[in-house]
C-alpha cells in the first residue's frame, strides 16, 4: 500500500478498542491498516457498493486472521442495519474523486478524465459525507480523504460539508500528530502529500469533529 494511504489510515487515529466505519471500502487497502492500529480490538465496519471488491476484502481479512472486520454491501443511501447512527467514533469516508494524485502510476487516467467528469466529484463527495455524518457520534469524527490534489475535491468540498453541518467542526492535523509533522505532512490543517515532494501518491485528508 502506497505510504500516503498508510498517512491517511494514521489521521483516523482510532481509539483503543474503537469503533470505525470506513465507508468506500473497496478491497480494504486502508480497513487492514485500521485494523493494525486497533490491534485487532475495537470494531471496524467496512462498507462498499462493489460486492467484488468487498469479497476481496473479506479473503484479506481471513488472511490477516482478523475477527474485529465485516464488511457489508451498500446499495444507494440506504445503509445496512450494522451502521448505527451516532455510534461510531471514527467514520473514514475515501471518496470517489478524479484520482489526479495517483499519475505517476496510472498515467493513462489522464485520458480518461474530461472537464465535465471533475466537475461532477464535489457533488458525489459532499453528497457521501452528508450520508455518513449522521453515524458519528458526539465526540467522534468524521474523515475525508481523496487521492487527488484538486482543490474543489478537497478543501472546497470540507468548507461546504461544514456550512451544511455546523455541528462539526474541523479538527486541525496538528492536534493529532503535533505542528512539526503536521506541516512536514500538510499545513498544518490537512493531510496534503505530494509525488514531487514527498514520494508518495497524492493524497489529501481533512479531520472533523461532531460536537453534539
Amino acid at each position: 500500500m502506497d505510504e500516503g494511504s498508510q498517512l491517511v489510515a494514521e489521521a483516523v487515529a482510532p481509539p483503543p478498542r474503537g469503533r470505525v466505519v470506513d465507508a468506500c471500502a473497496g478491497a480494504g487497502g486502508k480497513t487492514l491498516a485500521l485494523a493494525a492500529h486497533l490491534d485487532g480490538q475495537g470494531r471496524i465496519l467496512a462498507l462498499d457498493s462493489n460486492g467484488k471488491k468487498l469479497e476481496e476484502l473479506r479473503r484479506r481479512a481471513r488472511r490477516a486472521g482478523l475477527s474485529n472486520v465485516t464488511a457489508r454491501q451498500v446499495r444507494g443511501a440506504e445503509l445496512p442495519g450494522e451502521a448505527r447512527i451516532g455510534r461510531w467514533d471514527r467514520v473514514l469516508v475515501d471518496a470517489p474523486c478524479s484520482g489526479l494524485g495517483t499519475l505517476r502510476r496510472n498515467p493513462e487516467a489522464r485520458w480518461r478524465l474530461d472537464a465535465k467528469t471533475v466537475d461532477g466529484f464535489p457533488v458525489q463527495q459532499l453528497a457521501l459525507m452528508v450520508t455518513y455524518a449522521p453515524l458519528v457520534a458526539p465526540g467522534g469524527r468524521l474523515i475525508y480523504a481523496t487521492c487527488t490534489v484538486l482543490r474543489q475535491e478537497n478543501e472546497a468540498v470540507v468548507e461546504r460539508f461544514l456550512e451544511e453541518r455546523p455541528d462539526f467542526v474541523l479538527m486541525p492535523l496538528r492536534e493529532i500528530w503535533g505542528k512539526e509533522r503536521a506541516g512536514r505532512l500538510g499545513d498544518g490543517d490537512f493531510l496534503k502529500v505530494y509525488p514531487h515532494r514527498h514520494g508518495t501518491d497524492g493524497f489529501f485528508a481533512a479531520v472533523m469533529r461532531r460536537l453534539v
